[in-house]
Protein backbone atom coordinates (compact mmCIF):
# COMPACT_ATOMS: atom_id res chain seq x y z
CA UNK A 1 0.00 0.00 0.00
CA UNK A 2 1.25 3.64 -0.34
CA UNK A 3 3.09 4.74 2.70
CA UNK A 4 4.24 8.40 3.31
CA UNK A 5 7.14 7.94 0.72
CA UNK A 6 4.75 7.67 -2.48
CA UNK A 7 3.47 11.00 -1.58
CA UNK A 8 3.96 13.10 -4.72
CA UNK A 9 6.01 10.68 -5.89
CA UNK A 10 7.01 7.07 -6.56
CA UNK A 11 4.20 4.85 -7.22
CA UNK A 12 2.01 7.95 -6.83
CA UNK A 13 3.09 8.79 -10.49
CA UNK A 14 1.96 5.45 -11.34
CA UNK A 15 -1.20 5.65 -10.03
CA UNK A 16 -2.03 8.80 -11.85
CA UNK A 17 -1.19 7.27 -15.41
CA UNK A 18 -4.01 4.73 -14.85
CA UNK A 19 -6.21 7.40 -13.91
CA UNK A 20 -5.71 9.45 -16.53
CA UNK A 21 -6.39 5.97 -18.53
CA UNK A 22 -9.79 6.20 -16.51
CA UNK A 23 -10.44 9.49 -17.22
CA UNK A 24 -9.79 8.69 -20.87
CA UNK A 25 -12.30 6.22 -21.22
CA UNK A 26 -14.69 7.94 -19.26
CA UNK A 27 -14.31 11.00 -21.92
CA UNK A 28 -14.81 8.79 -24.70
CA UNK A 29 -18.43 8.08 -23.65
CA UNK A 30 -19.02 11.65 -21.89
CA UNK A 31 -17.92 13.25 -25.10
CA UNK A 32 -19.68 11.04 -27.63
CA UNK A 33 -23.53 11.48 -26.76
CA UNK A 34 -24.16 14.24 -29.09
CA UNK A 35 -23.03 11.90 -32.37
CA UNK A 36 -24.88 8.66 -30.13
CA UNK A 37 -27.96 11.54 -30.25
CA UNK A 38 -28.02 12.04 -33.79
CA UNK A 39 -27.75 8.71 -35.24
CA UNK A 40 -30.54 7.88 -32.58
CA UNK A 41 -32.57 10.53 -33.86
CA UNK A 42 -32.01 9.54 -37.64
CA UNK A 43 -32.75 5.46 -36.59
CA UNK A 44 -35.65 6.03 -34.13
CA UNK A 45 -37.13 8.89 -35.13
CA UNK A 46 -38.72 10.00 -31.66
CA UNK A 47 -38.27 13.30 -31.79
CA UNK A 48 -35.28 15.80 -30.65
CA UNK A 49 -36.78 16.38 -26.71
CA UNK A 50 -37.04 12.85 -26.14
CA UNK A 51 -33.80 11.75 -27.84
CA UNK A 52 -32.39 13.94 -25.85
CA UNK A 53 -32.86 12.52 -23.02
CA UNK A 54 -30.63 9.42 -23.95
CA UNK A 55 -27.75 11.83 -23.10
CA UNK A 56 -29.07 14.31 -20.42
CA UNK A 57 -29.71 10.47 -18.68
CA UNK A 58 -26.09 9.43 -19.21
CA UNK A 59 -24.72 12.36 -17.76
CA UNK A 60 -27.29 12.83 -15.05
CA UNK A 61 -26.81 9.57 -14.04
CA UNK A 62 -23.28 10.07 -13.70
CA UNK A 63 -23.62 12.77 -11.62
CA UNK A 64 -26.52 12.79 -9.73
CA UNK A 65 -25.58 9.35 -8.30
CA UNK A 66 -22.38 10.30 -7.18
CA UNK A 67 -23.02 10.45 -3.43
CA UNK A 68 -23.89 6.56 -3.97
CA UNK A 69 -19.96 6.16 -5.87
CA UNK A 70 -18.86 8.41 -3.70
CA UNK A 71 -19.70 6.45 -0.20
CA UNK A 72 -19.25 2.77 -1.79
CA UNK A 73 -15.70 4.13 -3.30
CA UNK A 74 -15.03 5.30 0.60
CA UNK A 75 -16.48 2.12 1.87
CA UNK A 76 -15.08 -0.50 -0.84
CA UNK A 77 -12.00 1.41 -1.87
CA UNK A 78 -10.97 2.77 -5.81
CA UNK A 79 -9.54 0.06 -6.96
CA UNK A 80 -12.96 -2.38 -6.02
CA UNK A 81 -14.87 0.84 -7.13
CA UNK A 82 -12.89 1.06 -10.50
CA UNK A 83 -13.35 -2.51 -11.18
CA UNK A 84 -17.25 -2.59 -10.30
CA UNK A 85 -17.97 0.63 -12.84
CA UNK A 86 -16.03 -1.40 -15.78
CA UNK A 87 -18.32 -3.82 -15.42
CA UNK A 88 -21.29 -1.75 -15.36
CA UNK A 89 -19.96 0.03 -17.93
CA UNK A 90 -19.78 -3.40 -20.46
CA UNK A 91 -23.08 -4.76 -19.22
CA UNK A 92 -24.80 -1.32 -19.76
CA UNK A 93 -23.67 -0.96 -23.65
CA UNK A 94 -24.17 -4.90 -24.04
CA UNK A 95 -28.11 -4.26 -23.50
CA UNK A 96 -28.18 -1.39 -25.19
CA UNK A 97 -27.33 -3.43 -28.57
CA UNK A 98 -30.78 -5.29 -27.83
CA UNK A 99 -32.39 -1.75 -27.27
CA UNK A 100 -35.54 -1.53 -29.96
CA UNK A 101 -36.56 2.08 -28.85
CA UNK A 102 -35.07 5.17 -27.42
CA UNK A 103 -36.56 3.80 -23.72
CA UNK A 104 -34.54 1.14 -24.16
CA UNK A 105 -31.15 2.97 -24.73
CA UNK A 106 -32.45 5.64 -21.88
CA UNK A 107 -32.35 2.46 -19.31
CA UNK A 108 -29.20 0.27 -20.87
CA UNK A 109 -26.79 3.56 -22.19
CA UNK A 110 -27.98 6.51 -19.88
CA UNK A 111 -28.68 4.54 -16.58
CA UNK A 112 -26.56 1.41 -16.09
CA UNK A 113 -23.41 2.53 -18.09
CA UNK A 114 -24.16 5.61 -17.00
CA UNK A 115 -23.60 4.48 -13.12
CA UNK A 116 -20.14 2.34 -14.14
CA UNK A 117 -18.88 6.06 -15.61
CA UNK A 118 -19.70 7.39 -12.49
CA UNK A 119 -17.96 4.79 -10.46
CA UNK A 120 -14.83 5.34 -12.85
CA UNK A 121 -14.88 8.84 -12.58
CA UNK A 122 -14.96 9.02 -8.45
CA UNK A 123 -12.48 6.32 -8.24
CA UNK A 124 -10.07 8.20 -10.58
CA UNK A 125 -10.12 11.40 -9.20
CA UNK A 126 -10.27 10.00 -5.47
CA UNK A 127 -7.32 7.85 -5.80
CA UNK A 128 -5.34 11.18 -7.67
CA UNK A 129 -6.38 13.04 -4.28
CA UNK A 130 -4.60 10.42 -2.01
CA UNK A 131 -1.88 10.34 -3.57
CA UNK A 132 -0.43 13.98 -4.08
CA UNK A 133 -0.81 16.82 -1.75
CA UNK A 134 1.76 19.51 -3.18
CA UNK A 135 1.46 18.82 -6.33
CA UNK A 136 -2.28 18.57 -5.98
CA UNK A 137 -3.15 20.87 -8.45
CA UNK A 138 -1.02 19.72 -11.60
CA UNK A 139 -1.45 16.18 -11.15
CA UNK A 140 -5.19 16.79 -11.08
CA UNK A 141 -4.54 18.89 -14.42
CA UNK A 142 -2.90 15.78 -16.07
CA UNK A 143 -5.50 13.78 -14.78
CA UNK A 144 -8.27 15.92 -16.34
CA UNK A 145 -5.90 16.31 -19.79
CA UNK A 146 -7.51 12.80 -20.24
CA UNK A 147 -11.05 14.06 -20.37
CA UNK A 148 -9.53 16.02 -23.08
CA UNK A 149 -7.77 13.11 -24.88
CA UNK A 150 -11.68 11.20 -24.78
CA UNK A 151 -12.91 14.48 -26.38
CA UNK A 152 -10.35 14.22 -28.72
CA UNK A 153 -11.09 10.70 -29.78
CA UNK A 154 -14.52 10.17 -28.73
CA UNK A 155 -17.05 11.98 -31.21
CA UNK A 156 -14.68 10.64 -34.36
CA UNK A 157 -14.26 6.95 -33.01
CA UNK A 158 -17.88 6.55 -32.06
CA UNK A 159 -19.06 8.33 -35.81
CA UNK A 160 -16.20 5.90 -37.40
CA UNK A 161 -17.56 2.54 -35.41
CA UNK A 162 -21.01 3.55 -36.51
CA UNK A 163 -20.22 3.91 -39.73
CA UNK A 164 -18.56 0.56 -40.09
CA UNK A 165 -20.69 -1.60 -37.48
CA UNK A 166 -23.86 0.13 -37.22
CA UNK A 167 -25.43 1.32 -34.09
CA UNK A 168 -25.33 -1.54 -32.17
CA UNK A 169 -22.37 -2.90 -33.02
CA UNK A 170 -20.89 0.64 -32.29
CA UNK A 171 -22.67 0.03 -28.54
CA UNK A 172 -21.09 -3.09 -28.21
CA UNK A 173 -17.62 -2.55 -29.19
CA UNK A 174 -17.99 0.79 -26.52
CA UNK A 175 -18.60 -1.51 -23.66
CA UNK A 176 -15.76 -3.77 -24.62
CA UNK A 177 -14.00 -0.05 -24.44
CA UNK A 178 -14.93 0.60 -20.78
CA UNK A 179 -14.65 -2.74 -19.58
CA UNK A 180 -10.84 -2.14 -19.58
CA UNK A 181 -11.04 0.12 -17.30
CA UNK A 182 -10.84 -2.93 -14.83
CA UNK A 183 -7.49 -3.03 -15.94
CA UNK A 184 -6.77 0.43 -14.99
CA UNK A 185 -8.60 0.07 -11.23
CA UNK A 186 -6.22 -3.30 -10.66
CA UNK A 187 -3.41 -0.93 -10.84
CA UNK A 188 -4.78 1.10 -7.97
CA UNK A 189 -3.10 0.10 -5.03
CA UNK A 190 -5.00 1.07 -1.24
CA UNK A 191 -4.17 4.50 -0.59
CA UNK A 192 -2.90 5.65 3.35
CA UNK A 193 -6.90 7.01 3.51
CA UNK A 194 -8.44 3.71 2.52
CA UNK A 195 -9.66 1.16 5.17
CA UNK A 196 -7.02 -1.55 5.64
CA UNK A 197 -8.06 -4.58 7.74
CA UNK A 198 -5.17 -7.03 8.50
CA UNK A 199 -6.34 -10.80 8.57
CA UNK A 200 -2.85 -12.69 9.72
CA UNK A 201 -4.67 -16.07 12.17
CA UNK A 202 -2.03 -17.40 14.43
CA UNK A 203 -1.51 -20.95 15.19
CA UNK A 204 -1.88 -22.31 18.77
CA UNK A 205 -0.82 -25.81 20.42
CA UNK A 206 -4.62 -26.25 21.17
CA UNK A 207 -7.59 -26.68 18.33
CA UNK A 208 -6.11 -25.21 15.31
CA UNK A 209 -9.15 -25.47 13.27
CA UNK A 210 -11.37 -23.99 15.90
CA UNK A 211 -9.03 -20.85 16.74
CA UNK A 212 -8.94 -20.11 12.77
CA UNK A 213 -12.82 -20.59 12.79
CA UNK A 214 -12.57 -18.11 15.47
CA UNK A 215 -10.75 -15.24 14.00
CA UNK A 216 -12.41 -15.95 10.74
CA UNK A 217 -15.69 -15.02 12.41
CA UNK A 218 -13.87 -11.86 14.61
CA UNK A 219 -12.34 -10.44 11.12
CA UNK A 220 -15.71 -10.46 9.56
CA UNK A 221 -17.10 -9.01 12.45
CA UNK A 222 -14.57 -6.27 12.73
CA UNK A 223 -14.32 -5.59 8.40
CA UNK A 224 -18.94 -5.78 9.10
CA UNK A 225 -18.32 -2.79 12.21
CA UNK A 226 -15.28 -0.71 10.32
CA UNK A 227 -17.58 -0.33 7.38
CA UNK A 228 -21.00 0.29 9.08
CA UNK A 229 -18.66 3.27 10.30
CA UNK A 230 -17.30 4.43 7.62
CA UNK A 231 -20.52 4.92 6.73
CA UNK A 232 -22.38 6.68 9.47
CA UNK A 233 -19.15 9.17 8.79
CA UNK A 234 -19.68 9.48 5.46
CA UNK A 235 -23.12 10.65 6.20
CA UNK A 236 -22.33 13.12 8.91
CA UNK A 237 -19.37 14.55 6.49
CA UNK A 238 -22.31 15.10 3.63
CA UNK A 239 -24.50 17.33 5.97
CA UNK A 240 -21.85 19.00 7.66
CA UNK A 241 -20.81 19.97 3.80
CA UNK A 242 -24.12 20.96 2.83
CA UNK A 243 -23.84 24.01 5.43
CA UNK A 244 -20.87 25.11 4.11
CA UNK A 245 -21.68 28.39 2.30
CA UNK A 246 -18.29 28.66 0.52
CA UNK A 247 -18.43 25.02 -0.95
CA UNK A 248 -22.15 25.51 -1.71
CA UNK A 249 -21.28 28.27 -3.69
CA UNK A 250 -18.90 26.39 -5.66
CA UNK A 251 -21.49 23.71 -6.18
CA UNK A 252 -24.34 25.97 -7.73
CA UNK A 253 -21.46 27.72 -10.09
CA UNK A 254 -20.79 24.05 -11.11
CA UNK A 255 -24.27 23.44 -11.61
CA UNK A 256 -24.91 26.14 -13.72
CA UNK A 257 -21.79 25.60 -15.60
CA UNK A 258 -23.43 21.90 -16.08
CA UNK A 259 -26.46 22.90 -17.48
CA UNK A 260 -24.93 25.12 -20.12
CA UNK A 261 -21.72 22.92 -20.67
CA UNK A 262 -24.15 19.37 -21.32
CA UNK A 263 -26.31 21.55 -24.22
CA UNK A 264 -22.86 21.70 -26.21
CA UNK A 265 -21.91 18.53 -25.67
CA UNK A 266 -25.36 16.50 -26.52
CA UNK A 267 -26.76 19.36 -29.82
CA UNK A 268 -23.50 20.49 -31.08
CA UNK A 269 -23.22 17.87 -33.53
CA UNK A 270 -26.75 18.31 -34.77
CA UNK A 271 -26.51 22.41 -34.87
CA UNK A 272 -23.47 21.48 -37.26
CA UNK A 273 -25.66 18.93 -39.43
CA UNK A 274 -28.28 22.21 -39.48
CA UNK A 275 -25.71 24.51 -40.60
CA UNK A 276 -24.93 21.99 -43.94
CA UNK A 277 -21.84 20.13 -41.75
CA UNK A 278 -21.49 16.31 -42.90
CA UNK A 279 -21.75 14.14 -39.69
CA UNK A 280 -18.19 13.35 -40.15
CA UNK A 281 -17.30 16.80 -39.98
CA UNK A 282 -19.83 17.73 -37.10
CA UNK A 283 -17.81 14.22 -35.50
CA UNK A 284 -14.57 16.07 -36.00
CA UNK A 285 -15.30 19.37 -33.98
CA UNK A 286 -14.76 17.55 -30.81
CA UNK A 287 -11.38 16.92 -31.67
CA UNK A 288 -10.45 20.12 -32.50
CA UNK A 289 -12.11 21.09 -29.10
CA UNK A 290 -9.88 18.08 -27.83
CA UNK A 291 -7.31 19.19 -28.40
CA UNK A 292 -7.17 22.76 -26.96
CA UNK A 293 -8.94 21.04 -23.97
CA UNK A 294 -5.87 19.14 -23.26
CA UNK A 295 -3.59 21.86 -23.44
CA UNK A 296 -5.99 23.96 -21.28
CA UNK A 297 -6.30 21.66 -18.61
CA UNK A 298 -2.71 20.99 -18.20
CA UNK A 299 -1.86 24.40 -18.37
CA UNK A 300 -4.31 25.27 -15.77
CA UNK A 301 -2.91 22.85 -13.44
CA UNK A 302 0.21 24.43 -13.70
CA UNK A 303 -1.28 27.72 -12.67
CA UNK A 304 -3.76 26.74 -10.29
CA UNK A 305 -0.31 25.61 -8.42
CA UNK A 306 0.70 29.36 -8.05
CA UNK A 307 -0.38 31.16 -5.42
CA UNK A 308 -0.37 34.15 -6.72
CA UNK A 309 -3.63 33.29 -9.29
CA UNK A 310 -5.44 30.90 -7.44
CA UNK A 311 -8.28 27.96 -8.41
CA UNK A 312 -10.83 30.11 -7.68
CA UNK A 313 -9.62 32.94 -10.21
CA UNK A 314 -8.91 30.83 -12.85
CA UNK A 315 -12.46 28.74 -12.09
CA UNK A 316 -14.12 32.06 -12.73
CA UNK A 317 -12.74 33.65 -15.49
CA UNK A 318 -12.63 30.34 -17.36
CA UNK A 319 -16.09 29.62 -17.21
CA UNK A 320 -17.21 33.45 -17.69
CA UNK A 321 -15.40 33.30 -20.84
CA UNK A 322 -16.82 30.08 -21.88
CA UNK A 323 -20.35 31.26 -21.40
CA UNK A 324 -19.68 34.40 -23.85
CA UNK A 325 -18.29 32.37 -26.65
CA UNK A 326 -21.80 30.11 -26.44
CA UNK A 327 -23.77 33.10 -26.03
CA UNK A 328 -21.62 33.90 -29.84
CA UNK A 329 -21.65 30.45 -30.98
CA UNK A 330 -25.08 30.92 -33.85
CA UNK A 331 -22.63 34.06 -35.16
CA UNK A 332 -19.47 31.96 -35.48
CA UNK A 333 -21.33 29.00 -37.17
CA UNK A 334 -21.97 29.84 -40.35
CA UNK A 335 -19.52 28.05 -42.03
CA UNK A 336 -17.65 24.86 -41.07
CA UNK A 337 -13.92 26.69 -40.34
CA UNK A 338 -15.57 29.09 -38.08
CA UNK A 339 -17.25 26.30 -36.59
CA UNK A 340 -13.51 25.05 -36.15
CA UNK A 341 -12.50 27.98 -34.71
CA UNK A 342 -15.14 27.95 -32.28
CA UNK A 343 -14.81 24.34 -31.04
CA UNK A 344 -10.77 25.23 -30.73
CA UNK A 345 -11.54 28.73 -28.80
CA UNK A 346 -13.84 26.83 -26.95
CA UNK A 347 -12.04 23.95 -25.97
CA UNK A 348 -9.52 26.34 -23.66
CA UNK A 349 -12.11 27.53 -21.59
CA UNK A 350 -14.62 24.87 -21.36
CA UNK A 351 -11.32 22.61 -20.47
CA UNK A 352 -9.43 24.60 -17.51
CA UNK A 353 -12.06 24.83 -15.59
CA UNK A 354 -12.24 20.17 -14.89
CA UNK A 355 -8.75 20.49 -13.82
CA UNK A 356 -9.34 22.89 -10.97
CA UNK A 357 -12.72 20.45 -9.84
CA UNK A 358 -10.35 18.40 -7.44
CA UNK A 359 -7.97 20.68 -6.27
CA UNK A 360 -10.84 23.33 -5.47
CA UNK A 361 -13.03 20.76 -3.48
CA UNK A 362 -9.63 19.88 -1.43
CA UNK A 363 -9.27 23.47 -0.86
CA UNK A 364 -12.67 24.08 0.72
CA UNK A 365 -13.22 20.81 2.78
CA UNK A 366 -9.82 19.29 2.57
CA UNK A 367 -8.61 16.01 1.42
CA UNK A 368 -10.15 13.68 3.94
CA UNK A 369 -13.36 14.88 2.68
CA UNK A 370 -12.73 14.43 -0.76
CA UNK A 371 -14.92 11.83 -1.82
CA UNK A 372 -17.87 12.92 0.12
CA UNK A 373 -17.30 16.22 -1.33
CA UNK A 374 -17.44 15.30 -4.85
CA UNK A 375 -20.28 13.54 -4.18
CA UNK A 376 -22.27 16.51 -3.51
CA UNK A 377 -20.90 18.41 -6.07
CA UNK A 378 -21.92 15.93 -8.60
CA UNK A 379 -25.55 15.62 -6.62
CA UNK A 380 -26.56 18.78 -7.58
CA UNK A 381 -24.60 19.46 -9.92
CA UNK A 382 -26.28 16.51 -12.05
CA UNK A 383 -29.86 18.36 -12.20
CA UNK A 384 -28.13 20.70 -14.34
CA UNK A 385 -26.74 18.24 -16.78
CA UNK A 386 -29.74 16.03 -16.74
CA UNK A 387 -32.23 19.20 -17.65
CA UNK A 388 -29.73 20.75 -19.78
CA UNK A 389 -30.26 19.04 -23.03
CA UNK A 390 -34.06 18.42 -22.67
CA UNK A 391 -34.62 22.47 -22.35
CA UNK A 392 -32.24 23.03 -25.60
CA UNK A 393 -34.16 20.45 -27.51
CA UNK A 394 -37.76 21.80 -26.12
CA UNK A 395 -36.56 25.10 -26.96
CA UNK A 396 -35.48 24.79 -30.51
CA UNK A 397 -38.82 22.75 -31.12
CA UNK A 398 -40.59 26.05 -30.23
CA UNK A 399 -38.37 28.60 -31.88
CA UNK A 400 -37.13 26.06 -34.46
CA UNK A 401 -33.63 27.07 -33.90
CA UNK A 402 -30.91 27.15 -31.82
CA UNK A 403 -29.98 30.17 -31.53
CA UNK A 404 -32.19 30.75 -28.07
CA UNK A 405 -31.26 27.59 -26.67
CA UNK A 406 -27.39 28.65 -26.90
CA UNK A 407 -28.05 32.02 -25.57
CA UNK A 408 -29.84 30.29 -22.32
CA UNK A 409 -26.80 27.94 -22.11
CA UNK A 410 -24.26 30.60 -22.20
CA UNK A 411 -26.07 32.68 -19.89
CA UNK A 412 -26.26 30.08 -17.45
CA UNK A 413 -22.32 29.99 -17.40
CA UNK A 414 -21.90 33.71 -17.31
CA UNK A 415 -24.12 33.74 -14.01
CA UNK A 416 -22.51 30.57 -12.83
CA UNK A 417 -19.24 32.65 -12.96
CA UNK A 418 -20.26 35.94 -11.00
CA UNK A 419 -21.74 33.21 -8.20
CA UNK A 420 -18.20 31.74 -8.07
CA UNK A 421 -16.35 35.78 -7.02
CA UNK A 422 -18.68 34.95 -3.61
CA UNK A 423 -16.36 32.08 -2.49
CA UNK A 424 -13.29 33.29 -1.56
CA UNK A 425 -15.16 35.86 0.71
CA UNK A 426 -17.09 33.25 2.70
CA UNK A 427 -14.19 30.78 2.68
CA UNK A 428 -12.33 32.52 5.13
CA UNK A 429 -14.69 31.27 7.96
CA UNK A 430 -13.56 27.57 7.28
CA UNK A 431 -9.87 28.03 7.02
CA UNK A 432 -10.10 26.50 11.03
CA UNK A 433 -11.85 23.52 10.13
CA UNK A 434 -9.59 22.79 6.75
CA UNK A 435 -6.64 22.97 9.51
CA UNK A 436 -8.02 20.87 11.78
CA UNK A 437 -9.00 18.16 8.73
CA UNK A 438 -5.59 18.83 7.47
CA UNK A 439 -3.63 17.93 10.60
CA UNK A 440 -6.29 14.66 10.87
CA UNK A 441 -4.88 13.89 7.46
CA UNK A 442 -1.43 13.96 8.55
CA UNK A 443 -1.72 12.04 11.57
CA UNK A 444 -3.04 9.20 9.65
CA UNK A 445 -0.45 9.46 7.33
CA UNK A 446 2.20 9.06 10.09
CA UNK A 447 0.52 6.38 11.21
CA UNK A 448 0.13 4.25 8.52
CA UNK A 449 4.01 5.00 7.29
CA UNK A 450 5.22 3.88 10.91
CA UNK A 451 3.26 0.35 10.27
CA UNK A 452 4.46 -2.74 8.54
CA UNK A 453 4.19 -2.84 4.55
CA UNK A 454 1.12 -4.10 3.60
CA UNK A 455 -0.25 -5.61 -0.12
Amino acid sequence: MADHKNIDRGYAWVVLVFSWLQVVISGIFYYSTGVVNTVLLENMQEGVVKTSWVGSTLYGTIMLTAPVTGSLTTVLGCRVASVLGGLLTLVGMAAAFFAKSVNGVIVSYGLTAGLGLGFLETSAIVITGHYFDKYLPLASGLQMSGGGSGMLIGAPLVRALIDTFGQNGAFLIMGGIGANACVCGMLFRPSPHELQIETKPKETPGDVTRNIVDQEVEVRSEVRISYVKRFRSTVKDTWSLLSNLSFMLYVLSYTLWGFGESIIYVHLTNFAESKGTSPQNSAMLFTAMGITSIIARVLAGFAGTDPAIGVFMLHTGMVGVAGVLIILCPLLASSYTLQLLFCSIYGIYSGGPMALLNPIIVDLIGVKQLATGYGVVNLIGGVGLLLGPPFAGFIMDVSGSYDVSFACSGGTLVIGSLLSLCIPMFKRRNVSSNKEIDATVAEEYTAVASGPDRQ
